[in-house]
């Protein structure tokens, strides 16, 4: 992921430094090989030319003055000499060949001639000029002090090219991962933040930069991070007014077992027959809702645990409605079960656990029935990727609150017409509902039936996926 765009995005970078090191690695090895030719022993052979002509219009005391003058030393020496190549006043053979007429014309043209021996140590570099003297010619003999070519200047080139090459791309890498050093300490320091706290800390993100892609992933698990807390901290708080509703609630079953209890213990030779079986009675009432009421409670314990396994059964969705539906006709003879759905067979599929899905559709049915007056209808319909089951009563409906904290904490709901306005609840199950409509990815909703602002019943919707 940062290999590819650390050379795409930053190609000229690269390319850049490479050819300056490059251009530095040719120049040095110019320099060197030109130290190599000459030594760097200059021969400013226009210079005494021009020293010659201006120190006496007379060529023969000119060149005495420019001997005396440089004391005629080696390497360089002085000379007048004729077109045969003889000098004038030693009578000495100076060039090796006589001047030839296309010569003598450059001469006398403004033009000096050159001629340059070999590499060997002591050769002979002679300049040729023209004097005054028509007939005579001012030389420059220099014997030149550069030895032979270096065998190893080859060896030398590529290596100067190589070492500047390497320490380029190590300059460019160094300033690329300098970047990548800097955005690491932004890193600590966001994770520094959001240790102290402060959760919505995050990695500001740069255009057209290599960690681009790694910014981005690094604040969506940061923004992951700070969702879990927040519903960590939202359950957790519904947690509590769970347990506070639960410790409520089994207060009143207790304080009513504790009563009967002090009735029959107290006063059991002054009740009548059927006035102690009433009273038994309601005690094995209170115990059973006590006891419905802890087993919903290790059971929503069990299923919200981390490592739960859900399962992965095939499950007509379809069939379980059916099965649930026979047994609440039996339970509950005095409601009409009504069900509608559009779904053909093998299209309500859905892969989970049989055992979580009765017990939602049952904590369903159950919270339906208990409220409706005289009719429970069930819809089922279909879509390219869920199934949705609604379930609808005539019963009093929910209460502000209530809708809110449906599928959070423990509801409650009151029976309309019942001249004692008595409470009736709903224990934990539409808490264990959501934990299972969640455990298989699916939603829960619920609703009021209204018409005209009355409400004429209550609608919880479960939508779970399909296969």
């Amino acid at each position: 992921m940062i290999i590819k765009p650390l050379f795409r995005r930053n190609y000229f970078t690269f390319a850049s430094i490479i050819l300056v090191f490059m251009a530095i690695g040719f120049a040095s090895t110019y320099l060197y090989s030109k130290y190599e030719r000459s030594q760097m022993v200059i021969r400013p052979n226009f210079f005494f030319n021009h020293i010659f002509s201006e120190l006496d219009p007379d060529p023969e005391k000119a060149l005495e003055k420019m001997r005396a003058a440089s004391g005629q030393t080696d390497p360089i020496a002085f000379f007048l000499v004729n077109n045969e190549g003889i000098s004038i006043k030693e009578h000495q053979k100076i060039l090796d060949h006589p001047l030839s007429q296309e010569q003598l014309n450059d001469l006398r043209s403004g033009t000096s001639l050159r001629f340059t021996g070999d590499n060997t140590p002591g050769a002979r570099h002679i300049d040729i000029f023209a004097t005054k003297n028509p007939d005579w010619f001012f030389v420059t003999e220099f014997h030149g002090l550069r030895g032979p070519k270096n065998p190893n200047l080859m060896w030398i080139t590529l290596g100067s090219l190589a070492c500047c090459t390497l320490i380029s791309v190590a300059i460019a890498l160094i300033l690329q991962f300098s970047k990548y050093r800097q955005r690491a300490e932004e890193a600590l320091e966001v994770l520094q933040v959001m240790r102290q706290g402060n959760l919505s800390a995050r990695m500001p993100a740069k255009k057209f930069e290599d960690l681009g892609p790694l910014v981005q992933a690094f604040n969506i698990m940061a923004d992951d991070i700070e969702r879990m807390v927040e519903n960590m901290k939202k359950a957790d708080f519904a947690r509590r007014q769970l347990l506070q509703d639960l410790a409520h609630d089994l207060r009143t079953p207790l304080a009513s077992l504790k009563t009967f209890l002090e009735t029959l213990k107290h006063s059991d030779r002054k009740l009548s027959e059927e006035k102690r079986h009433e009273v038994v009675s309601l005690c094995f009432t209170e115990v059973e809702y006590f006891g419905n009421l802890v087993e919903d409670l290790l059971f929503l314990a069990q299923i919200t645990e981390p490592k739960y396994s859900l399962g992965s059964e095939d499950i007509d969705i379809l069939e379980r409605v059916y099965e649930q539906v026979h047994v609440f006709k039996t339970r509950y003879p005095h409601i009409q079960f009504d069900v509608a759905s559009n779904l053909n067979e093998g299209q309500t599929h859905l892969i989970g656990s049989t055992k979580l899905i009765d017990r939602m559709l049952r904590n369903a049915f159950e919270n339906s029935s208990s409220f409706a007056k005289s009719k429970i209808r069930l819809e089922l319909t279909k879509s390219s990727e869920h199934i949705q089951i609604n379930i609808l009563d005539d019963g009093p409906g929910f209460s502000e609150r209530a809708l809110k904290e449906f599928g959070y904490k423990k509801a409650s709901r009151v029976l309309s017409g019942d001249s004692d306005n008595k409470r009736i609840s709903v224990g934990i199950g539409s808490v264990i509902m959501r934990e299972i409509v969640q455990l298989h990815s699916g939603e829960l909703h619920a609703e009021n039936i209204l018409k005209q602002d009355e409400v004429l019943g209550s609608k919880v919707s479960l939508i779970l996926p399909v296969v």
